[in-house]
């Protein structure tokens, strides 16, 4: 699917720099399975969370989503603001912060949707979403109406073998996008392995490296359950526990994003 965007960008731009990135004291993107589940806020992360309270273009209690079918609100999150979900003990403030983009269906957020479908205007306006603009992309729509102070980013599950290098090459262009919206990317690994060889949970993490941006590793939030969190035989969506690991592991990030937002 073609992009409509011009450039390829190989890393976080000039313009897009807030601090010079902390020492980066995880292992690299090569072992990216020994990440925590959920990393620390950089110095970087949190600088940009700082400039959000004072950017008018933000609403810093709002969020948007990235992905396919896996990150709409009947699986990601929703559950925890509609009362389908127990929130857990210490998360009350997080949920009730966060509740409008909780319940939120995201224009970037849809079944079929791949990294490069949301640069795609054929997925915006073209495929019935009237409030987006001619040959406005997905992704610009969904960052100009939300106006999301963060933005959550899990991709992969849909792309096809061996496309890492594509895939590392949109993603980044994903990822410039939302940086230059003063928008915080928070990214997330996937709990299959469809590709058969890990290469684009690989890719990942480098670019949260690369960017100096948190990282929520799904795929070891799930390790612990009966094959690993995912339905068999075919191993791509997860159980019912593996969404409720998943949930929880992104609504502990979600966590740590409202502590730095709602500080005085």
């Amino acid at each position: 699917m073609a992009s409509s965007t011009s450039t390829e960008p190989a890393g976080p731009s000039a313009s897009t720099q807030v601090s010079s990135p902390t020492a980066d004291t995880r292992p690299t993107a090569k072992y990216w399975r020994e990440w925590p589940i959920d990393t620390e806020l950089s110095a970087r992360a949190q600088a940009l969370l700082h400039a959000s309270l004072s950017n008018p273009d933000l609403d810093v209690r709002a969020f948007s989503k990235v992905g396919d079918c896996q990150m709409t609100t009947g699986t990601f999150l929703g559950g925890y603001a509609n009362g389908k979900y127990l929130v857990p003990d210490g998360y009350q403030q997080t949920v009730a912060w966060f509740s409008t983009s909780l319940t939120a269906e995201s224009i970037t957020a849809a079944n079929g949707l791949g990294i490069s479908s949301v640069l795609n205007p054929m997925f915006g306006l073209a495929a019935g979403y009237a409030q987006c603009e001619r040959n406005e992309t997905p992704l610009d729509c969904e960052l100009r109406l939300r106006r999301p102070a963060v933005v959550l980013i899990t991709m992969g599950t849909n792309w096809k073998p061996a496309g890492e290098v594509s895939f590392d090459k949109y993603l980044r262009i994903v990822v410039d996008r939302v940086l230059a919206s003063g928008a915080l990317p928070v990214l997330g690994t996937k709990a299959d392995n469809i590709e058969g060889d890990w290469k684009l949970d690989q890719v990942i993490a480098q670019v949260a490296n690369d960017y100096d941006l948190p990282l929520v590793n799904v795929w070891r939030s799930v390790q612990g359950l009966p094959n690993h969190g995912l339905e068999a035989p075919k191993n791509i969506y997860l159980t019912p526990d593996g969404w409720m690991q998943r949930n929880y592991a992104w609504l502990v990030m979600l966590e740590k994003i409202r502590q730095i937002l709602a500080r005085p």
